[in-house]
């Protein structure tokens, strides 16, 4: 196969079960699509509070989810159909997917700027949210400027871990070997799994990985990359955005 991608080697460090789409999706542009997760998903610490909340969810007028994770997190536990009553809130295009192939069918999600703050663009334009019920899903220790949002909203909001995230599973002796395979670049999903990787190998590491490339969908990544020394392209929002980004940087069509 030939194209800017042909025989390039690209990491994609998203957690193991949200890696398929991406992979495919450079695979079908002639990369080596490398699986390197850098943050692993594991239940909560305590499943009991999560079921409880999810025995009161047709209560909730909104239910929102902070990433793909906490969809599949929250659906792993519910033992029963979704409340067609409850709409769903995401701040992405690749959560809006998952959350309709997980069967919901009312989802909210921002037309153009995927983030915490583009949802809450989104539900002011929409409105009609004041005293309203509404859960929101996230991971243990999730950042505050959401909530606080959701709530200066009017919303009437519960906050509930639905999964913990961990360091990688891998040690430091695969990413030395990964790094003698050579990598193109790798794509980057969260400002933690950044912090993961230059925390892995310690000072002995450090060099090498700064010399990499990185690709993020986020500008909040981007920075946490640049605080560890490294260079980022920031790309497009969702699989095929990150995608074609990676076609035009190796085209020489973008820096």
């Amino acid at each position: 196969m030939t194209g800017p991608l042909a025989n390039r080697r690209i990491w994609v460090t998203r957690p193991q079960a949200q890696a398929d789409a991406l992979v495919a999706a450079l695979r079908a542009q002639g990369a080596t699509a490398v699986r390197l997760p850098l943050l692993e998903i594991a239940p909560p610490a305590d499943p009991a509070i999560l079921d409880a909340t999810l025995d009161d969810l047709p209560r909730a007028a909104l239910a929102i989810f902070v990433s793909p994770s906490a969809l599949d997190a929250v659906f792993a536990r519910l033992d029963r159909p979704w409340p067609a009553q409850v709409t769903a809130a995401v701040v992405g295009p690749g959560s809006a997917a998952r959350a309709r192939a997980l069967g919901i069918d009312r989802v909210i999600a921002p037309p153009e700027r995927y983030d915490s703050a583009g949802l809450l663009a989104e539900l002011d334009r929409l409105g009609g949210w004041q005293d309203r019920r509404a859960i929101l899903f996230r991971g243990d220790g999730g950042r505050d400027d959401l909530p606080v949002g959701l709530r200066e909203r009017g919303l009437d909001l519960t906050v509930v871990a639905a999964y913990r995230r961990l360091p990688p599973a891998f040690d430091v002796e695969r990413l030395w070997r990964e790094l003698a395979a050579g990598c193109d670049g790798a794509v980057i999903s969260s400002s933690e799994a950044a912090q993961h990787l230059f925390a892995l190998g310690g000072d002995a590491t450090r060099e090498r990985l700064q010399s990499l490339l990185y690709f993020a969908p986020h500008p909040r990544i981007i920075a946490a990359l640049a605080e560890q020394g490294a260079h980022a392209v920031l790309t497009q929002a969702g699989d095929a955005g990150i995608v074609d980004t990676l076609c035009r940087h190796f085209a020489g069509q973008i820096n």
